[in-house]
């Protein structure tokens, strides 16, 4: 019987689904405030596209290039970054307060800066709520294809690689 391999999409959907819910559990415990969370959640990005890039190369039994391992850890993090984009757009609709909320928390980081200026937060802050959706995207599509390189370099570079000869299988 032939080894199963699995595919780009669904290691995508298997950590997306972890994420998702891990954002749900810390959104309903409020402790969306804590930047220990927010870390977390990076950190479970980071290991899943690691994960997903070491299954693969063992599901292929080690003959596989780098090259590989990163192609299919980025088009991992590809997937997860869709899922998530869609996620968090759709959250703001499924809990119509996370938008006010994290505009306030927001706001407290900005005036809590060191020579903050109220009137200059105030007004970013006016700029930050008219574009909320449009700044969330952005960063998020920022961090999670940043992340996504990282980890894809981090998993193809720890998985063991056997990669097949060149001309091994022409005859």
């Amino acid at each position: 019987m032939e080894k199963k391999i699995t595919s780009p999409v669904l290691a995508g959907i298997v950590v997306s689904l972890i994420l998702i819910v891990y954002n749900i559990v810390v959104y309903l415990t409020g402790l969306y405030t804590q930047k220990w969370c927010q870390y977390l959640g990076l950190v479970l990005l980071l290991g899943g596209i690691i994960w997903a890039v070491v299954n693969n190369g063992n599901e292929k039994d080690h003959r596989v290039s780098f090259g590989n391992l990163f192609g299919f850890g980025f088009k991992v993090t590809a997937v997860i970054t869709c899922l998530i984009l869609l996620y968090t757009v759709l959250s703001g609709f499924l809990f119509p307060d996370i938008k006010v909320k994290m505009i306030e928390l927001a706001r407290q980081n900005a005036l809590s800066q060191q020579g903050a200026n109220e009137d200059q937060v105030e007004k970013g802050m006016e700029m930050f709520e008219k574009n909320y959706t449009l700044f969330i995207v952005i960063g998020l599509l920022f961090w999670y294809l940043i992340v996504g390189v990282v980890s894809s370099l981090i998993g193809a570079a720890v998985s063991k690689k056997n990669p097949p000869a060149e001309f091994e299988n022409q005859f």
